[in-house]
C-alpha cells in the first residue's frame, strides 16, 4: 500500500517559513525606525550644540561647547525679538499711540524672546501693537500663560473663539451648548423641562479640547445656565459679527453655556474670531426651537484672525 502524503508537515513548514519572513520583515522595519530616530536625535543635538558625546572624539572643551550653545541661544532670542518688532511695525499705522508701562515692556521682551514659531510671533506682535495703542490691554498673567501655551493649545483656543458669542448685558465670551424650556400647558407640572443640546464636537471643538482649555484656566469648568427668561423682554445675542434678539416662546426658558475666564476673554480679543457660517446656522436653528430670533445683520467678523 502506498504511504499517505504528509501534507500536514509540509503545511507546517510553509507556515513556519512565512512566520520567519514576517519576523524578518518586522525586525528590519524596527531597525530602520531606530536608525531614523537616532538620525533625528543626532540632528537635534547638533543644532543645539549638545552632540559631543555622540562622537568618538570631543573636539572642544566642555566650557567651549557651553559657550557656543549660549551664544547660539542668545542670537536666536535676539532674532525672535527683532522678527516680532518687524511684524508689529508692519501692523502699525497712523493710529494715536501711548507709551506702554516700562515694567510691562521689560517682561514682554523677556517672554517674547522665547517665542520661535511664526504663528505665535504674529500673535505676540498683535499684543505689542495693542499695548502701544492702549496700555493695559493685556495683563502680565495672560502673557505668562501665552508664553507656555503649545501650538495645539493655541489652535484649540482659536477654535473655541470661532464658536464664542455673548448674550445679555454680560460681555464675557460664552460657548452655548443648548437650552431647556417648560412643557406646554398642564404638562409642565408632570413632565420635566424639554432640553436640547448642540454638539460642539461637530464643529471641531471636541470635549477633549474643551477640557484642555479648562485646565489652562481659559474656560470655567462648570457648565452654567442663564436665569429664567421671560417672553416680555428680548435678550441680545452677538456672534460671528451679527446681533440677534432672542424672545422666549415660553416663560421659564434657560440657555446652557460654558463661560470664558477673564484671562480667556483677554486672549480671545487677541486671537480674533474666524467666520464659521455652518456653526452660526446650527446655533440659530437650535435656538429657534425655544426663541423667536430676529437678526440685525452686519458682518464684523475678523476674516484674517
Amino acid at each position: 500500500m502506498a504511504e499517505p502524503k504528509k501534507t500536514v508537515v509540509i503545511e507546517a513548514v510553509i507556515v513556519d517559513d512565512s512566520n520567519k519572513k514576517h519576523a524578518g520583515s518586522t525586525q528590519s522595519g524596527q531597525e530602520n525606525h531606530v536608525k531614523s530616530s537616532q538620525q533625528k536625535l543626532s540632528a537635534i543635538a547638533t543644532a543645539h550644540h549638545i552632540d559631543a558625546k555622540l562622537h568618538d572624539i570631543e573636539h572642544d572643551s566642555l566650557t567651549t561647547r557651553a559657550g557656543y550653545r549660549q551664544l547660539q541661544i542668545k542670537q536666536q532670542q535676539q532674532a525672535n525679538l527683532e522678527q516680532i518688532i518687524k511684524i508689529t511695525h508692519d501692523l502699525c499705522r497712523d493710529e494715536t499711540s501711548r507709551s506702554p508701562d516700562p515694567d510691562w515692556l521689560y517682561r514682554f521682551f523677556e517672554m517674547a524672546k522665547t517665542i520661535y514659531g511664526e504663528s505665535m510671533q504674529n500673535l505676540w506682535a498683535r499684543i505689542l501693537k495693542q499695548e502701544i495703542l492702549k496700555p493695559g490691554s493685556t495683563s502680565l498673567k495672560a502673557l505668562a500663560l501665552l508664553e507656555t501655551i503649545t501650538q495645539r493649545e493655541a489652535q484649540a483656543l482659536q477654535r473655541a473663539c470661532s464658536l464664542a458669542c455673548t448674550f445679555g448685558s454680560d460681555g464675557s465670551n460664552k460657548l452655548i451648548t443648548g437650552f431647556r424650556q417648560p412643557e406646554n400647558g398642564m404638562r409642565r407640572y408632570f413632565k420635566p423641562d424639554l432640553a436640547e443640546r448642540l454638539a460642539l464636537g461637530s464643529f471641531k471643538l471636541p470635549f477633549t479640547d474643551l477640557m484642555l482649555l479648562m485646565d489652562l484656566g481659559l474656560i470655567l469648568r462648570t457648565e452654567l445656565e442663564s436665569g429664567l427668561l421671560d417672553p416680555a423682554s428680548s435678550l441680545p445675542l452677538s456672534g460671528q459679527g451679527q446681533t440677534f434678539m432672542l424672545t422666549p416662546l415660553r416663560k421659564g426658558a434657560r440657555i446652557y453655556y460654558y463661560r470664558f475666564s477673564p484671562t480667556g476673554n483677554e486672549l480671545a480679543k487677541l486671537v480674533g474670531q474666524k467666520s464659521h457660517p455652518e456653526y452660526l446656522d446650527a446655533l440659530i436653528a437650535l435656538l429657534s426651537r425655544a426663541f423667536s430670533v430676529n437678526s440685525d445683520v452686519g458682518s464684523t467678523v475678523n476674516e484674517k484672525a
